[in-house]
């Protein structure tokens, strides 16, 4: 139990900074819009835009590039997955043999295309869309999945750039006054 000692609650820590807010507001944005549209699975997109705000706008750009190359080289390798899943009527040792081989192929592209960034991220979303891809479903449930990817961090750019340049707004009005 020595482990958990460094973890104490100190209260002066337990402050809204600027990122929290962000990340807040870009989580409310992804939750609207999906529900808007009344597309599915918006934990993907509501997770991506947390993982994708960063600092400062660049940041998050840079992160997003990479979050979504990780995911969708963890989108084709659970395309692999789905393709050989009904190849073989859903049986589960397919499951158990191929989704670990897919999560190891996932690994070895990002590493290799210099995208380290991108491998928890990929294999996320691997993970995540080739454990729930719902019976019957088509091929395109895949490709869903990525796009929700896309999403979250087109809205946690948008957020990041949208909130840094009102806030410089805001400083040159105050510098004025």
């Amino acid at each position: 139990m020595t482990y958990f000692k460094k973890y104490k609650f100190d209260k002066s820590k337990f402050k809204l900074g600027m990122r929290t807010f962000k990340t807040g507001l870009a989580v409310f944005i992804v939750l609207l819009v999906f529900g808007f549209f009344g597309w599915r699975g918006l934990q993907i997109g509501a997770l991506t835009a947390v993982f994708s705000l960063r600092e400062d706008f660049d940041q998050s750009v840079h992160f997003g590039t990479s979050r979504i190359l990780g995911n969708s080289i963890g989108g084709f390798f659970a395309l692999a997955f789905f393709l050989i899943n009904n190849f073989f009527q859903d049986q589960y040792w397919v499951t158990l043999v191929f989704v670990p081989i897919c999560c190891m192929l996932t690994i070895m592209t990002n590493v290799a295309m210099n995208n380290k960034a991108g491998v928890i991220g990929g294999v996320s979303a691997l993970l995540i869309i080739s454990l729930s891809i719902p019976a019957g479903d088509t091929i395109f449930y895949v490709f869903e999945r990525v796009f929700e990817t896309f999403i979250g961090v087109f809205i946690a750019i948008l957020v990041n750039y949208d909130v840094d340049r009102l806030r410089g707004h805001l400083r040159i009005k105050q510098k004025k006054e």
